[in-house]
């Protein structure tokens, strides 16, 4: 009983915002490669985000997932628009 508030207390110290993020990349919607596809306007936006992702300090398992999944489907879609060129 006595450890409940200390683990309740570390608990929400890690709730904190990202140092990567000002909260709004984990809002956006899960994009598939040929959403990137057809808008291709949206790749460097969406690649920009992955680079400041990819250059922080914070441990990998804390990125959204929504940023994986869009970083991927982003990179797939840009190298499938470069082949068709």
């Amino acid at each position: 009983m006595r450890a409940a508030p200390l683990t309740i207390l570390l608990l929400l110290a890690g709730c904190g915002a990202s140092e990567t993020s000002d909260g709004a990349d984990s809002n956006m919607p899960a994009r598939s490669w040929k959403y990137y596809a057809a808008h291709p306007a949206e790749i460097e936006p969406m690649q920009k985000i992955c680079r400041q992702w990819a250059g922080s300090n914070a441990p990998t398992d804390a990125q959204p997932a929504v940023i994986t999944t869009n970083c991927r489907a982003a990179a797939f879609a840009k190298s499938q628009l470069q082949l068709t060129e």
